[in-house]
């Protein structure tokens, strides 16, 4: 499963931090080791949704009846914000026992086997999964695995439909090594690797009866994917290219700040230089109103220029100022996973750029998310809370993470595309990862449609692989990413 920075201001001085749950009461060392962490982590995650969700004021009878003792992983769960009939509106917002597994996921640097997939039917009671990529040096491609191959047992185990997720997470997800089976036969062992999942798959230049198109597939907004994303702009525009087709089909979001900084190689170099508006964040009503007298902006300007600290401490200074394309066009492929920070950039070079999207409907994910760690709640908190429960507070939630939505994203105008199911396609196409083609590919489903718009004549198409299927028709893909894909993350400074 693959995964923006945003600086938002220091909420601390402001007083929005409430220390305590309602009702909540624990006396150290005469309670169990399960109820003094119960208690700091319901009172992290309680105090951090009361002060900052988006959806803080809907969600106030739900937080009335929030206990110390509650399991906090589902509380949370049953706290987000949902409409009359009960289901979710807020299908994002979650609370982790391992915020560096899921920070490690959205930097791209994670244990991995190295690829990715969706689900597809195998029988009547079995998923097989899809291989959709896989990531260079991962131990996946170097166990010859390739976009198509369909695997249909994991450590010997069919895929259940009926307990599809509670299987791939405990045979593939979280595991440390896995054994595939093909539907040819074949096995494939794999072991985990931590690596940099480097989201920049492929690009390549088209000549199209004499225009250049570009072609960038881009899996996830990380903040190191910078640097090859310069090189590959650069590239581009000494090649004379004037339209692009940016391929995010498999790409769930990531940094914020990874999308601005993309941005700005994209929309009209002088927009950049002007400082225009690309985006604005809508939070809830007491945010707004006490960003509105404390002054604080709430857009995002275009800039060539970036320095930031990421999580983790690393420092990022580097320019994009030679690096615009200069393009008048903007192809961009989608699928339902294209979610989140993709979906914002979408918006946000609407305004700018001639946008046409190939592909199908976008997953609708329209709220930027705050990763808050718990460790960093005790950290600051500084209202009525003894310096010992401090301690104790950042001791039991040091690997606790809360991915609460935090604000609505909007274009410079305000208008948020993707809501509240996403972006229609102006040229409606399935992936079919089992066509044969690699990614790149001009004969690739989905990149042979985009590449007909833009004038390309396409050579005959050469066989497939056949051992990829035995199917006659392209298969259904389900998501099989769960919960919790799509992100797109704002950290404070």
């Amino acid at each position: 499963m693959r995964r923006t920075w945003t600086i938002i201001p220091a909420l601390v001085s402001l007083g929005l931090f409430f220390t305590g749950c309602e009702e909540s009461s624990l006396s150290p060392g005469r309670e169990t080791e399960q109820a003094k962490l119960y208690h700091y982590v319901n009172t992290f995650a309680f105090n951090s949704l009361r002060a900052y969700y988006l959806w803080n004021e809907e969600i106030e009878g739900a937080l009335k009846n929030w206990k110390d003792a509650d399991e906090p992983i589902g509380k949370v769960k049953e706290v987000r914000y949902k409409d009359s009939a009960g289901n979710d509106i807020d299908r994002w917002t979650l609370l982790t026992d391992d915020y560096a597994s899921f920070y490690g996921n959205a930097s791209g640097i994670e244990k991995t086997y190295g690829f990715d997939f969706l689900g597809t039917l195998y029988d009547n009671d079995h998923y097989a999964l899809v291989v959709t990529y896989t990531y260079a040096g991962s131990p996946a491609e170097e166990a010859g695995l390739k976009r198509g191959d369909l695997i249909v047992q994991l450590n010997g185990k069919l895929i259940p439909i009926d307990n599809v997720n509670a299987v791939v997470n405990q045979e593939l997800r979280h595991s440390e090594s896995v054994t595939l089976t093909l539907n040819s036969g074949e096995t494939v062992p794999l072991t985990v690797r931590e690596m940099y999942e480097d989201p920049v798959l492929f690009s390549r230049i088209f000549d199209c009866g004499g225009k250049k198109v570009g072609y960038l597939h881009y899996t996830s907004f990380t903040l190191d994917s910078y640097r090859e994303l310069i090189d590959i702009s650069k590239t581009f525009r000494a090649a004379g290219v004037s339209e692009l087709i940016l391929d995010l089909r498999y790409n769930q979001g990531g940094f914020a700040i990874a999308e601005e900084f993309l941005a700005s190689m994209l929309v009209p170099e002088e927009e950049v230089l002007a400082g225009s508006i690309l985006s604005t964040n809508i939070y809830n009503s007491r945010l707004t109103e006490l960003y509105a007298q404390q002054g604080t902006d709430t857009n995002t300007y275009l800039q060539n220029s970036f320095r930031f600290t990421s999580p983790d401490k690393k420092v990022y200074d580097f320019s994009t100022a030679d690096a615009n394309m200069g393009i008048s066009k903007l192809y961009v492929i989608v699928s339902n996973i294209t979610a989140s920070a993709s979906e914002s950039l979408i918006g946000d070079l609407i305004p700018y750029l001639d946008v046409t999207l190939v592909g199908r409907q976008t997953h609708g994910k329209y709220c930027t998310g705050w990763m808050r760690q718990g460790s960093a709640f005790y950290n600051t908190v500084t209202e009525t809370m003894s310096d010992e429960e401090k301690a104790e507070g950042k001791k039991y939630t040091e690997n606790w993470g809360l991915y609460m939505m935090l604000a609505r994203f909007a274009d410079k105008n305000g208008v948020t595309h993707c809501m509240p199911d996403g972006i229609q396609p102006d040229y409606p196409v399935r992936d079919n990862p089992t066509d044969g083609y690699a990614l790149g590919n001009p004969n690739e489903t989905m990149l042979a449609k985009t590449l007909s718009l833009c004038g390309y004549k396409s050579t005959a198409p050469t066989a497939g692989r056949a051992s990829v299927s035995d199917r006659t028709t392209e298969p259904e893909l389900i998501d099989l990413h769960g919960e919790g894909s799509g992100l797109r993350i704002m950290l404070p400074e």
